[in-house]
Order: structure tokens, then C-alpha cells, then sequence
């Protein structure tokens, strides 16, 4: 590298002579200074030093040179110090490189990641070129192309590196490119070669140098080689930005900039931090307010508030007013002269995963509007900041890419934000109808005492001296009936009963609904009742019961089991291979069919989804009803003393009564109930669905 770096100071002192035999060359043959040119009227014509024809309009300039290596801290205080005086006569700001960590326009602070940047004003993942690897090409379009589009005249690079070269020969290959000067790191080449191009005429030159980046490797930032190579292009900038003043009757653009930064010791590691992300960028006319503070950033927070490199080409296209419409903008950075767009756009998967977030910062004035894929889909008062995009037209989830462009007063800027979209859940089915059919007893709750909507039945304490029963919120904003077994009277009566004019059980076909909660930490091995009417301290004993037991093998943590009983005494069927969440809103049915013989129970948990059992119902019908008396029991069993018969003694065992905990085979526990109903038929799955779905109760349907 340091043989490199003599060789070319060495070879600029014959430079004029010896172009060919220090390395650089003319790629094409419409070179500056070729006869091509001049045939495309790019001289003076003998017309003077601003080589236009009297009248004339002044004419439209650019000129942008890149000066490899160049960190922001040693431009500063080489301005400070006074040793680069043609550099500190223009507006100078840090910009930043590589885009924004974390978020789809990141992209490794190297030399073609960063060229790549420069010239089409769009970051990685939109041009493609995200290392350093020879022979890549371009994604996206370039200065060049928007300008040759445009008919702004002649367009020229005279460029130090090799692989900028590479880069831009397929804009040389189809037209775009008038001239491309491959100096192949000789300074005084590049010199010359823009200085050639801009006396012809040119609208656009692009001078690239890359003697600072080998310099501040080779000897490192603080070596006296690097300080004289800084001092070396600032005599370069002068001379050129001098050319340019002798072109009377042409308005130039003079924009400057590092590419990007450089670790501690010179190298370009590509990495996302603070020093290689800060570059700058200066210029010789005054900016919009998008270069803002010339302070060293603090952090890549305060950095990003900053102009990026991003920023270069739509500048360069804003001096030929050949910006593309915000419906055909393809470019993530925004303009740095003319009207001051907005910065900071940032796209976001909204927290439900349905939409796309868009942030930006606005400047004090111009209207806002905002393009999804060339249309526009929403107009905003000046001085927004924010907009949500719900209307994406998604159906699947994925991740997905849209393009968008956000305007202030006319001037773009564009950003592609990668959604994780996730399908807002479909609208829950409607309460069917149908189950007001052979509906025979129905409890809303809301108020205690509990009254049934049919009047078919009555609910109460099982002892009014032991009524464990409040109010607690249920399932749909309203009030459900919680009981807890832990009140009980000294004859062991505890929970609620539920007493019917007619007993369900007695019928051919019915079926048992309700939603039910329950912590399932008082849950025992032995069997917790949750509604029951019959003796349940057997399953055999005659009668049907839903009760709770531990978490079954295999179930997931914070469950516990809910099992379905039926028996006549002597024989029992069980479906036990359901689960219920913990301090979840459930919902169990029983179906029993006398008809079809079978049992069948539903189990819907908010967490684990439908559950579904059904078995052979092999129970005599006649035992169905269990102990005769038409009563269920509530957070107990058709006895009322579960619990205290679960040790095998009546209350006369206990001295004085019995009291809670006397029997501690089964703990008392606290379950809740909501919309309690009985059916005099085979409710069906699909009816059973649209209650669990529909997040309505019963009482919505019946009028």
C-alpha cells in the first residue's frame, strides 16, 4: 500500500505525459477532451471561459466530489486549524452512512456499499451492493440515468478507484455515462480530468479520490502522511471548485463528502458504530436545514438525525429540477437544497402486527402526503409527524416489503418498511339463534339472588347459614356468581344449589352448559365438584357430575383436568382427557343422548381451543338423575357436603359441628359461573362453537 501511494505522487509529476503508463485510463472513447465531445458542443467554442452564447440562460451545474478517507473529525479540525482552507469556505456538516441500524436501508460502511449509496440515493436494499465484492451491479437507477433521461447535457466521473470504475461501466455500456475516467488512484488524474470535463461543459462531474482512505491505513489517522494527503486534495477541491467559477453564466452545485467513516485505525471494517457511520457532507450554496449542527454527534441516535449520503443524488437532481414525481420516487434520501422534505422516515409493524407505522420528522411547513407503491393513499395537515397504514390489502401472514414516499410541500423522500404482518383474528360468529330451541333453563346472572330467566328452576346456598356466594365480573362486562366452599355450616353444607321445577335428567336428550373459572390451585387428586347432582364421592353412585381434577400428564403448565361423569350405581362412563386454564373464562357442555346412546362433552379454553370427547353411553338413562331430588350442586354435589363426607364421617362426628378444613381430603376452593343454561335437546357442535365464539351471552337472543 505505501509503495501504491508514492508510486501515484511519483506519477502525477508526469501525469500530462505518462497517463496510460501510471495507470490511468479513458474507459470508452468519449473521454473529456475527445472529439465526441466536443461534437456534442461541450467547449467553449471559442466563445470565452463560460462557453455560452451571449443571452443565453444561465445554465445548471453539478459537481460532486468524494473524497475516500476523509473522516468528519479530521475535516474538522483541519477547518479549525487552518490547513484546509478551500474545504472550510463551504457549508460543512456530519452526515451519516450505512443507513440505520436494525432497520431494512442498513448496509456495511464500505467503500461500494457506500459509492453505491452516492450515486442512486437509495441504501442497500434498494441498490443491491452490499459488500465489496468485484463485479457487482447496480439495483437501483442512478444520477446518471435520471439526468440522461432528462436531457441535462453531458454527464461525467473521473474516478481514483478501480472498483467504482467496475461499478459505473453499465451506465458507461448503455449511454448514460458520457465519459468515465479510470484513474486508477492518481489524484492529479482525477484532477484533471474533471477539471477537462467541467471546462467543456458538463453538466454533472463526479470526481472520486481515494488517496486519504490509503493513507490513514497505511500510516494511520494521526500520521503526518495522512494530515499532508488531506492537504493535498483540499488544493484539488480548490482547484476544481476555481474551474468552476470561471464558468460565468453557469450556476453550480459544489458537493463534497467522505463516504463513509473509519474505525481508530484508519481501516474500513464495516461495521455499524459511531465512527464509521459518521462522515459529512459540505456544500457551496446554503441548504434547506437538512445539514443542520456542525457539532460532532454524540451518539448514532443524535447521528441519524443528520443528512445521510442518501441525500447526494436527489440533491444533484434537485439543482437540474429533474426530480421524478413522488408517484415514480425510488430514492430513501431527500434533498438538501430547494424545499426542505421531511427526515427521519422510519416504517414500523404496528404492536397487533396488521399495519405499518410510519414516522418521520417534518419541517415547519408543507403539507404532508404519503405513497404506497406509487399511489397515493393519505393527505396530512403540515407539521404531521405520524401515519398509520391499516389498509394493506393482506391476507396471509408473512413478512413483506412496501415501498413508500412521504412529502413536505413537493420535496420526497422514500423508505421501505418490512411489515411481520399477522391476520387480525376473523370476526367471531354470531350467537346462532337456535339455541333459544328447547332452551328450559337459562341463568344471566347480574344480581344476586340468582333467578332464572324461564323460571324453571330456583339457586341458593345450600344453608343460608353458609351462602359463599358474591358477585364477580363475568365473561361479557357484566356480573357472574362466585362461589367459594370455604363458607360452611356446622352440618357441612357449603356452596350453591341449583333446584328444578322439572328434573333435565329425566329427559331423553339434554344437554349442560355454562362458563366456568376456576385458579385450579385448590384442585385435589380426589376430585373437585363443579356442578353435580348426585353423591359424587363415587363415580359409579347413580347421577351425572363435571368436576376438576390436577394437571393430567402431558397437559400444559397452569391447567387443570376437567372430567364428565355419568353413572347408575353399579357402572360409570368418564371422559377425562380434557383441560381447562387457570383463571380462565371456560366453556364446558355435557350432552347426553339416551337416543343415540353416547355422552359427549366440550371443552372451550381461550388458550388451548375446543376440546371434544364423546363415549358410548352404557349408564341405565333411569340413574340419571342421581339422587332424585331435581338438585345440582354449584362448586359442590347434589349433596352439598362434598366436602365434608370426602372423610367419611357426617357433621355428629365432628365435636360441636363441622367446621371449614375439619376434612382435608378436599380442599375448599373458589370457582365462578356464568351463563348457566339447560337444554331439553342435543345442542350441537356448530351451536355449542358460536356460543364460545361469539363473546355474547344467551340473554342477547332471547326475546
Amino acid at each position: 500500500m505505501r509503495k501504491t501511494t508514492l508510486a501515484r505522487l511519483l506519477c502525477g509529476l508526469t501525469l500530462v505525459g505518462a497517463l496510460g503508463a501510471c495507470g490511468g485510463n479513458m474507459d470508452g472513447t468519449t473521454g473529456a477532451g475527445s472529439s465526441a465531445t466536443n461534437a456534442a458542443g461541450g467547449t467553449d467554442n471559442g466563445k470565452g471561459n463560460d462557453g455560452t452564447p451571449p443571452g443565453q440562460q444561465v445554465a445548471n451545474r453539478a459537481l460532486v466530489i468524494e473524497l475516500d478517507g476523509l473522516t468528519y473529525a479530521a475535516l474538522a479540525a483541519g477547518i479549525a486549524g487552518g490547513t484546509l482552507p478551500n474545504l472550510a469556505k463551504l457549508h460543512v456538516a456530519p452526515a451519516y452512512s450505512g443507513g440505520v441500524n436494525g432497520l431494512p436501508s442498513q448496509q456495511p460502511n464500505l467503500d461500494t456499499p457506500s459509492w453505491a449509496t452516492l450515486l442512486t440515493g437509495a441504501w442497500g436494499n434498494r441498490h443491491q451492493v452490499l459488500s465489496d465484492a468485484p463485479n457487482q451491479a447496480l439495483q437501483a437507477p442512478t444520477a446518471f440515468d435520471a439526468l440522461k433521461t432528462a436531457n441535462a447535457g453531458l454527464l461525467g466521473a473521473a474516478v481514483g478507484s478501480p472498483a467504482l470504475a467496475s461499478l459505473l461501466s453499465a451506465g458507461r455500456n448503455a449511454g448514460n455515462l458520457d465519459t468515465l475516467a479510470n484513474c486508477a488512484a492518481v489524484d492529479n488524474c482525477v484532477t484533471q480530468q474533471s477539471t477537462t470535463m467541467i471546462q467543456q461543459g458538463y453538466a454533472l462531474v463526479v470526481a472520486q479520490y481515494h488517496s486519504a482512505q490509503d493513507a490513514a491505513l497505511n500510516y494511520g489517522l494521526g500520521a503526518s502522511a495522512y494530515a499532508n494527503t488531506l492537504k493535498q486534495l483540499d488544493a484539488a477541491v480548490g482547484a476544481l471548485v476555481a474551474e468552476t467559477a470561471k464558468r460565468n453564466k453557469e450556476n453550480w452545485l459544489v458537493v463534497v463528502t467522505g463516504g463513509h467513516g473509519l474505525n481508530a485505525a484508519g481501516g474500513s471494517d464495516g461495521l455499524p458504530l459511531l465512527p464509521e457511520s459518521t462522515t459529512f457532507i459540505a456544500m457551496n450554496q446554503a441548504d434547506n436545514g437538512r445539514l443542520g449542527s456542525s457539532a460532532q454527534p454524540a451518539s448514532l441516535a443524535d447521528l441519524h438525525t443528520r443528512a445521510s449520503i442518501a441525500d447526494i443524488a436527489p440533491t444533484v437532481l434537485a439543482q437540474f429540477s429533474a426530480l421524478p414525481a413522488p408517484s415514480a420516487y425510488e430514492m430513501d434520501g431527500g434533498e438538501l437544497i430547494g424545499a426542505q422534505p421531511v427526515s427521519q422516515l422510519v416504517g414500523t409493524t404496528s404492536t397487533d402486527g396488521h399495519s405499518v407505522v410510519l414516522t418521520w420528522t417534518a419541517p415547519s411547513s408543507g403539507a404532508i402526503a404519503i405513497y404506497r407503491a406509487g399511489q397515493q393513499i393519505a393527505t396530512l395537515p403540515a407539521g404531521t409527524t405520524t401515519y398509520t397504514d391499516s389498509n394493506l390489502g393482506l391476507t396471509a401472514a408473512g413478512t413483506y416489503s412496501f415501498d413508500y414516499v412521504v412529502t413536505a410541500g413537493g420535496a420526497s423522500v422514500g423508505s421501505i418498511a418490512r411489515i411481520a404482518y399477522v391476520p387480525p383474528p376473523p370476526p367471531p360468529p354470531p350467537l346462532a339463534t337456535t339455541l333459544k330451541n328447547g332452551l328450559a333453563s337459562y341463568y344471566p346472572f347480574g344480581a344476586l339472588p340468582a333467578v332464572d330467566a324461564l323460571n324453571a328452576s330456583t339457586m341458593s346456598p345450600f344453608s343460608a347459614a353458609a351462602n359463599g356466594g358474591s358477585l364477580a365480573a363475568d365473561p361479557f362486562g357484566g356480573q357472574a356468581l362466585q362461589v367459594t366452599t370455604q363458607t360452611v355450616d356446622t352440618n357441612g353444607y357449603d356452596g350453591y344449589k341449583l333446584v328444578q321445577n322439572a328434573d333435565i335428567a329425566t329427559q331423553a336428550q339434554f344437554t349442560i352448559g355454562m362458563w366456568v373459572k376456576t385458579p385450579c390451585t385448590d384442585v385435589v387428586g380426589f376430585g373437585t365438584p363443579v356442578f353435580a347432582n348426585k353423591n359424587w364421592q363415587s363415580g359409579k353412585n347413580p347421577g351425572i357430575a363435571i368436576g376438576l381434577f390436577p394437571q393430567a400428564s402431558g397437559a400444559p403448565s397452569g391447567t387443570c383436568n376437567i372430567q364428565y361423569n355419568a353413572g347408575d350405581g353399579t357402572n360409570r362412563n368418564d371422559l377425562k382427557t380434557m383441560s381447562v386454564s387457570a383463571n380462565q373464562w371456560v366453556y364446558a357442555a355435557f350432552v347426553i343422548d339416551t337416543v343415540g346412546k353416547t355422552m359427549t362433552a366440550y371443552t372451550f379454553d381461550p388458550v388451548l381451543g375446543e376440546q371434544k370427547q364423546s363415549t358410548p353411553l352404557t349408564v341405565s338413562a333411569s340413574a340419571l338423575p342421581g339422587l332424585g331430588t331435581k338438585t345440582f350442586g354449584v362448586n359442590e354435589d347434589g349433596t352439598g357436603q362434598y366436602h365434608m363426607l370426602a372423610c367419611g364421617y357426617p357433621a355428629s362426628h365432628y365435636s360441636g359441628g363441622y367446621t371449614v378444613n375439619a376434612c382435608t381430603t378436599v380442599k375448599p376452593n373458589v370457582e365462578s359461573f356464568s351463563d348457566v343454561a339447560m337444554w331439553n335437546r342435543v345442542v350441537t357442535e356448530t351451536e355449542l362453537q358460536s356460543v364460545a365464539g361469539s363473546g355474547k351471552p344467551l340473554s342477547t337472543i332471547l326475546h
